[in-house]
């Protein structure tokens, strides 16, 4: 067992730091290494907190990996619809915590979609998604759901937002570290799914068609994310849109901070407080 403990260290945290050192490579190229600093301070303290959280979350993915043995539980209560969307090679166990979270701060109405990101495209994923916001709102034309997303799970989230029967159906949308316009690491892709997030590629094309939900709309990010790089990436670039970091971390952990969930329930409870749970 130890054995096994300090293997899976050694490989998650040899991981991170690779990312980290791709992390500053395309970001100098990028000329975004500025920005970063403007926002962190010098670069050294922030980016040891990334190496460490992303090496907790790797321990947080592998444990809650555990619970896809039990039923999905999504019992019918009342409020606005929360559907949470995780990202690439992820499942419905990343939001095990943030729901916990959501639940004590009033919203108990949660729900989320997991989709095949190994071995399908990303058309299918979006379809999926509606599909559940389908079942989610099933007999109630005037309902609204709220949607989560992180990472490639953001991006999903706006293509169904913009789709024309949901345009007017989104009460919010939250993307968390997602790579709206691509990211560099998806230079080292294994399947399909991840090559088409290269910058320009085929992802960023039909989120870039996409019009946007007229619904408030936030975009959290890290200015430390070690999967989504150059910075600009992390940026919509679009009107409309709130936009704003979290402390440094890793890309993953912002499923798991407190500090992102805190400012998840805020804007829900600013931004469409008729309709939030109380």
């Amino acid at each position: 067992m130890l054995s096994f403990i300090s293997l899976f260290f050694w490989v998650v945290f040899g991981l991170a730091v690779l990312r980290y050192a791709v992390f500053f490579l395309s970001n100098r190229r990028a000329g975004d290494l500025t920005a970063i600093r403007e926002g962190t301070g010098p670069l050294l303290f922030p980016v040891l907190r990334g190496v460490l959280t992303a090496v907790l979350a790797d321990a947080v993915v592998l444990v809650s990996s555990l619970f896809l043995l039990l039923p999905e539980d999504e019992p019918p209560a009342p409020g606005l619809p929360v559907i949470m969307v995780h990202g690439l090679y992820h499942n419905r166990t990343a939001w095990r915590i943030m729901k916990r979270r959501l639940k004590k701060a009033g919203f108990t109405n949660l729900h989320t979609y997991q989709y095949n990101s190994f071995s399908r495209d990303f058309e299918p994923a979006v379809h999926g998604l509606l599909r559940k916001m389908d079942l989610v709102l099933a007999g109630r034309p005037e309902a609204k759901a709220i949607l989560i997303g992180h990472s490639l799970g953001g991006l999903v989230s706006r293509c169904a937002a913009g789709n024309p029967r949901y345009r007017d159906r989104i009460a919010a949308l939250i993307t968390l570290g997602s790579p709206h316009k691509g990211s560099d690491l998806a230079w080292l892709g294994p399947n399909r799914m991840a090559r088409d997030l290269l910058p320009g590629g085929h992802i960023a094309r039909a989120v870039d068609r996409m019009p946007d939900p007229d619904c408030p709309r936030l975009g959290l990010y890290t200015l430390t994310d070690d999967y989504v790089f150059p910075l600009s990436m992390l940026r919509t670039g679009r009107p409309g849109w709130q936009e704003a970091t979290c402390p440094p971390m890793a890309h993953v952990w912002m499923l798991y901070s407190r500090q992102v969930t805190k400012k998840v329930i805020h804007f829900l409870k600013e931004k469409v407080p008729a309709q939030a749970a109380q």
